[in-house]
């Protein structure tokens, strides 16, 4: 494996994906795991416990599943592109959130073409 740098928020929001994939097969315990230790022994206990249980963070989570269920619709036409795009670009609200209130910080990430959600 590598590091890789990323924003906060970044690292959170993949860990709410593997928690999905987690929760939807439980062979995906292992890979989420070993992200939710790597992360969590980076923080002390209070700020932890404090981000992993917040409401950003279900946030997160609730956005990322979104996703998840419109590309599964997608796969057989039941949804637009604009459908899934529009779930895609709540998870990026969701990881805003979540890195404002948690690291006092915008993300990196600029989106583009999204004027028209705003």
């Amino acid at each position: 494996m590598i590091n890789l740098l990323v924003d906060e928020a970044y690292a959170f929001d993949y860990l709410s994906i593997l928690e999905i994939k987690k929760n939807k097969n439980p062979k995906n315990y292992g890979n989420w795991f070993s992200c939710y230790t790597y992360l969590q022994n980076q923080f002390d206990n209070n700020k932890w416990t404090s981000m992993i249980s917040s409401l950003e963070y279900k946030e997160m989570i609730k956005a990322n599943q979104s996703t998840f269920e419109a590309v599964d619709k997608a796969k057989n036409n039941l949804v637009t592109a604009k459908d899934v795009d529009f779930c895609n670009y709540q998870r990026h609200l969701a990881k805003q959130k979540f890195q404002q209130k948690f690291f006092n910080s915008n993300l990196s990430e600029t989106k583009i073409g999204y004027e028209k959600y705003s």
